[in-house]
């Protein structure tokens, strides 16, 4: 199961932390139903807390792609922070790291896109 807590980081940052799992099913489509109405409603820089995320499989790795491809194709940034253990690894070994910004925290990948950093 996977909660989702919307909160804000100042500066027009919205904050989605994430708690439990990741996976194929309809409470991790919540989160792409979620970032997708948010991008709607106008937010266009959001923080993906993942520091709580226990597991995550390919079906995750395709919500946090679509995610991140929405508010991008928009003009808007996604981040990602505190990916740790499974979630870390499945990113790192699909690459996605390599397209999706990562970060250790919430506090530096807000600072992140404040600055205006990829």
């Amino acid at each position: 199961m996977l909660q989702i807590e919307q909160k804000t980081a100042g500066s027009g940052i919205t904050v989605l932390e994430l708690n439990g799992r990741l996976a194929l099913g309809r409470e991790s489509q919540r989160l792409e139903d979620l970032v997708k109405k948010l991008r709607s409603e106008g937010a266009s820089r959001i923080v993906l807390d993942m520091a709580g995320v226990d597991y995550m499989d390919s079906a995750g790795l395709g919500i946090l792609t679509t995610c991140f491809a929405t508010l991008k194709n928009a003009g808007g940034a996604l981040r990602v922070a505190g990916a740790a253990g499974r979630p870390r690894e499945l990113l790192r070994f699909t690459h996605l790291d390599t397209i999706i910004p990562i970060d250790s925290n919430v506090e530096q990948a807000a600072c992140k896109l404040v600055g205006g950093a990829a």
